[in-house]
């Protein structure tokens, strides 16, 4: 007899979509909902989340897919100079299917899509059965796995069939197939390790079960306590056994508040690796800096220090280097120092981040996730009924709506097309845009008005809306036009080609309506399509070009004819 497996999982998914995501159907929820359980170690955002799917007509039975290189997502303009060696690369595919059981038909088009599109030299303009979406999104992983070849790379590549309505009998000759899926991908990539699973009703709550864990043990071997706050030593392999997770993957959920990337093969380092590797005659702790952690609360224990919600906000390289170098129980007696600081007064924890980090050399803008602006930001988006990701996911965990929480990327790639008019950059470049301190100095500032970010905020996400609505839309055109119908919109609506901050920022948002956004987003189509469509049209300057003409040529219109009315 069939348990409640497939009645529990559609009640979770219908309230989930209520309370979350309600404009989105059925479908696209459980497309979202699939992502979110199969990479939750990953930590991922919405925006993160919508990134990689790809589903529509000619996907190649593909829904969504993700890149990840040493657990860090790869996105479109992902920056591979960083990592030197001991670098890992990660593919996930996931097909989500709502209607029916596992079938045959479904993982045949996966070794049809592994075939043509995961084949290092293949052509994608000679393959026109697949859409431009999961042409994109392999490309990426083709690219970045390409880039990094010289520094030898492992990598796992993951297949993931979810059926809300399967349950978990699954049959040979399905079993078969998915042993055929990973020998072609084996044959693409021998040395790889590729994996198939199967995840129905049951599987999928389990894995919805599974929480973020919030509460962390640390061993140790000394410590000087103070209230809220302790000093302690733990032992290296201690260490390494807090930062990682079951599967050994280090927990990148603790460094979202870390102002720095790892850097690779620098000289610090370096010098730490040999540190870990030859200096055993004396204490690691004498010759290393050490590592801050912030926390809500800390808690000793004996020889363990219990923490909620760490995350480390000085000492990554050091972090790092000490998860790579210790694998499993080690007889090393020497230990790392930690400083444990709990505080949830923002404030607080913004100025230990910044002074922590302010000891050792780095370029300004890191530091940008504690600027006063960023604060002002949240703040003015709160009173606005949204709110502001400064902290990464601190508002997802906290169970608000997908559309009311704006990622600090989202909103300079938004303030970057209203302000700057670079709807093409803004596009072109979503993960890399702020980290060119002089872009971020030019979209973030504090002499702006902070009505420029609230309205922002708000524009896009009515542009979204809308955009979504046009089901005769595929999801890559929208995420091809958002910007420059936001673009064109704000131009309307100021009657200026080129409004400035004050314009966005006294906008009545509460006054614009479906129709002004569909007339924009036609508008902008007929740009797009006559240009030939694509990615590459909304990432070169000829589309910006075009949008920017014709929008100052209606403008001129529609004063000339308020002149003539007179």
């Amino acid at each position: 007899m069939a348990d409640n497996s497939q009645q529990l999982l559609n009640d979770v998914l219908t309230q989930q979509r209520q309370e979350l995501a309600p404009a989105l159907s059925d479908q696209e929820y459980f497309e979202i909902f699939s992502v979110e359980q199969v990479l939750k170690n990953f930590d991922l955002s919405y925006d993160d989340v919508q990134a990689g799917i790809v589903d529509g007509e000619h996907d190649g039975g593909i829904d969504s897919a993700y890149s990840f290189v040493n657990g860090e997502l790869a996105y479109e303009d992902f920056d591979v100079s960083p990592f030197k060696k001991d670098v890992r690369i990660e593919l996930h595919i996931i097909q989500s299917k709502t209607s029916g059981g596992f079938s045959e038909t479904p993982v045949n088009r996966l070794i049809s899509v592994t075939r043509h599109l995961l084949k290092l030299d293949a052509v994608y303009s000679e393959l026109p059965q697949y859409n431009s979406a999961v042409k994109a999104v392999l490309d990426n992983f083709r690219q970045t796995y390409r880039k990094l070849a010289s520094k030898f790379p492992t990598l796992k590549i993951y297949y993931y069939y979810a059926s809300k309505s399967a349950d978990t009998a699954i049959h040979s000759n399905l079993m078969l197939k998915a042993e055929e899926l990973k020998e072609v991908a084996r044959g693409l990539f021998p040395d790889a390790e590729v994996t198939v699973e199967f995840l129905g009703a049951r599987r999928l709550l389990e894995l919805a079960r599974r929480r973020p864990k919030t509460t962390y043990d640390l061993r140790v071997s000394k410590n000087l306590s103070d209230i809220d706050s302790y000093v302690v030593l733990s032992p290296l392999s201690e260490y390494a056994h807090f930062l990682k997770n079951s599967d050994g993957k280090i927990r990148a959920e603790l460094f979202e508040s870390n102002v720095r990337d790892f850097q690779g093969t620098t000289e610090v380092n370096a010098e730490i690796v040999n540190t870990l590797q030859s200096e055993k005659t004396v204490d690691f702790w004498w010759m290393n800096n050490g590592v801050t952690i912030l926390a809500s609360r800390a808690t000793l224990n004996g020889d363990t220090v219990t923490i909620e919600n760490p995350q480390i906000v000085n000492g990554l390289q050091t972090s790092t280097q000490i998860a790579r170098h210790f694998h499993g129980d080690s007889n090393d007696k020497r230990s790392v120092m930690v400083k444990i600081v709990a505080s949830e007064n923002e404030e607080t924890r913004d100025k230990i981040i910044k002074a922590t980090n302010n000891q050792n050399p780095m370029q300004p803008a890191t530091l940008r996730a504690t600027d006063k602006v960023q604060r002002d930001i949240e703040e003015a988006l709160k009173s606005a009924g949204l709110f502001y990701d400064r902290r990464k996911n601190f508002y997802k965990n906290e169970g608000k709506p997908a559309d009311k929480i704006i990622s600090i990327p989202l909103m300079a790639q938004a303030v970057m097309t209203l302000i700057l008019g670079r709807p093409d950059t803004a596009r072109a470049r979503p993960s890399s845009l702020i980290k060119d301190d002089a872009v971020y100095s030019d979209v973030f500032s504090e002499s702006r008005p902070v009505g420029l970010y609230t309205n922002a905020a708000a524009l896009i996400r009515i542009v979204d809306r809308v955009l979504r609505s046009r089901s005769e839309m595929k999801a890559r055109d929208r995420s091809n036009v958002r910007f420059y119908v936001l673009f064109w919109l704000a131009g309307m609506l100021t009657k200026k080609p080129h409004p400035q901050a004050d314009d966005i920022a006294k906008l009545d948002v509460k006054t614009i309506s479906d129709g002004d956004v569909e007339a924009a987003t036609d508008e902008v189509w007929k740009l797009y399509e006559a240009l030939g469509a694509g990615d590459q049209v909304a990432k070169g300057p000829d589309l910006r070009k075009a949008t920017m003409d014709e929008l100052a040529k209606q403008i001129r219109e529609f004063f000339k004819q308020k002149a003539n009315q007179k």
